[in-house]
């Protein structure tokens, strides 16, 4: 290391030397293949007994071992009348359930619908409905809100239980042990013969509405794969690599960039129930990881903890973290020895622009275009014009082969129209890039504050916020002030429930532009939140009942030169 930077040379050394990257003529000439049951299938005849998985301290499976369990239960499935192209939601917690009934829907050419388990009520009904859902394999500690909405669940022919409740459930139902019992060789025959290809669907991930009811991306089997090489690509995984998964298996983040790539590389995955900071570099070191990925505030978290001498006993080398704060950047990557690597994208679009390990760390950047697969534009939200650099605007992409983004959002033809016109899938986030074209989140569009002529980005006025020693979340929203303005109004989590107005207040114009620092100061004990765990600022912006401190009201004002 150098002061506080990672020696990138060094690292990159000790990543998989070996590596060599599929070229694309090569990817595209297989790309009828690009299947999640034809990928399994080769790597068990390929390296039949190499470890594939591992949940928590459960034995490892190899990737023989992992096939015959899948095709065991896809037979039972098929048994009870799952057939290709039907939809089966999964309500089910991080487990080795999960992994085995996501891969065996896919098996049949059946459409999984991983389900969040927050969902309660008319939220949970819309994506049950919305998807059709035809069975609902569950958890028996989560069955109790699929119950609640019997009568509104119309879809639903039959319900899978994982667990020993089996009562007071108004569904034709049986229990996840009769999807494990043996089955004929002739059923195993039929189910082998099933062909599964890159354009069938393969699942619909449900993004969280906060403007309206939640949109069903349906991803096919193409765009899956393809996300899942990417990410190993971007990576650089081999055989010999261990994946930490740590989060929710209803993202697609834990399903696409950790397990189906760790998969289509020979690797193996650990997959815990749930993340912990004061467990999760316990655990990278007892299960050997040498990979792992991290979400929102989690990095900070992590980061936070005091340093120990455990920080560099792990072996993880790479990291993907969106994002990484700007602020601790450098420092993360040289305390834990880890490249981090960031990246923007969705699940609609998958990466189209993306950090290289060997590209050096630019805070606050996501990456570069993936010129190879990719068109990515940045244009006025208004007409569709393309700006120039450094000028800030929605951010558009668009595929350069088929079946690398998603097929549609499913059943709304009209949300898919308009997020297509021009023939560009319109993302929704505002960003820029710079003259080494490096590409820069700003913000989501409806998030967007303008103040004294000002475009202000609630994102960088967050970071900032977080960088307060005593806060541990922010969100930043507008709130209608005189001719067309905006005031900033700052919500915020702290660590003891408690804010030292004017100390915070000094950070603010220590970190912010003048015209940035937020006039109302409001301390929440929890940020509202949908099911996916993004803020839910309409309910910020208005009257929620929370008292606040308005600084003008005690004569403070921010002027240029404060």
């Amino acid at each position: 290391m150098s002061g506080n930077k990672i020696d990138l040379d060094q690292v990159l050394e000790s990543i998989n030397p070996d590596f060599q990257s599929t070229s694309q003529t090569d990817l595209l000439a297989d790309q009828k293949k690009w299947a999640l049951p034809v990928i399994l299938r080769r790597q068990a005849a390929e390296r039949p007994d190499a470890p594939a998985m591992q949940f928590e301290r459960e034995p490892s499976l190899s990737y023989a071992e992992l096939v015959d369990k899948i095709e065991t239960i896809a037979a039972n499935l098929h048994a009870q009348g799952i057939r290709h192209g039907d939809r089966v939601a999964l309500i089910m917690e991080n487990s080795a359930e999960m992994v085995f009934a996501w891969f065996a829907i896919n098996f049949l050419g059946a459409v999984e619908v991983p389900v969040n388990l927050a969902l309660r009520g008319q939220f949970l009904v819309h994506v049950l409905e919305n998807s059709g859902a035809k069975m609902v394999i569950v958890d028996d500690t989560l069955i109790d809100p699929l119950i609640d909405i019997a009568t509104e669940a119309q879809s639903i022919e039959s319900v899978v239980v994982n667990g020993e409740s089996l009562s007071n459930i108004p569904w034709r139902h049986f229990s996840w042990h009769d999807l494990e019992e043996a089955v004929t060789p002739a059923l195993l025959e039929e189910i082998r013969k099933i062909d599964v290809v890159c354009q069938d669907p393969a699942a619909i991930m449900y993004t969280s509405g906060t403007t309206g009811p939640a949109k069903g991306v349906l991803m096919s089997h193409g765009h899956m794969y393809f996300f899942a090489w990417l990410t190993g690509d971007m990576l650089r995984l081999m055989a010999r690599d261990v994946f930490l998964v740590v989060l929710p298996l209803f993202h697609g983040n834990s399903q696409i960039m950790q397990i189906y790539a760790t998969l289509i590389n020979g690797g193996k995955f650990v997959l815990y129930r749930r993340f912990t900071t004061n467990e999760w570099i316990e655990q990278a070191i007892e299960c050997g990881a040498t990979v792992s990925s991290l979400l929102g505030v989690m990095a900070q978290f992590i980061f936070d903890r005091q340093p120990s001498k455990r920080d560099r006993q792990m072996k993880i080398t790479r990291m993907v973290t969106v994002p990484l704060p700007a602020a601790i950047a450098h420092e993360f990557e040289a305390r834990f020895g880890t490249i981090c690597v960031e990246a923007y994208g969705m699940t609609e679009t998958s990466l189209p622009i993306l950090r290289r390990l060997e590209d050096p760390l630019r805070p606050g950047s996501c990456g570069r275009l993936n010129a190879d697969w990719f068109e990515v534009a940045i244009v006025d939200p208004e007409t569709d014009r393309i700006l120039p650099a450094n000028e800030v605007g929605e951010i558009l992409v668009r595929p350069k082969y088929p079946w690398t983004m998603l097929m549609e959002y499913f059943c709304m033809p009209e949300r898919t129209v308009k997020a297509w016109r021009n023939l560009w899938f319109h993302t929704g986030d505002s960003g820029r890039y710079d003259e080494d074209g490096y590409y820069y989140f700003v913000d989501r569009l409806q998030d967007r504050i303008r103040r004294r002529g000002e475009n202000i980005s609630s994102y960088e006025l967050e970071a900032a916020a977080t960088e307060y020693d005593h806060v541990l979340e922010a969100a930043a929203v507008a709130v209608s002030a005189r001719e067309g303005e905006d005031d900033i109004k700052i919500c915020l989590v702290t660590k003891d429930g408690d804010l030292d107005r004017m100390a915070f207040l000094e950070h603010c114009k220590k970190r912010m532009p003048y015209f940035a620092v937020p006039r109302y100061f409001c301390v929440f004990d929890a940020l509202p939140k949908t099911p996916n765990g993004k803020v839910l600022k309409r309910e910020l912006r208005g009257d929620n009942g929370k008292s606040f401190w308005d600084r003008e009201a005690d004569g403070i004002y921010i002027r240029r030169g404060a």
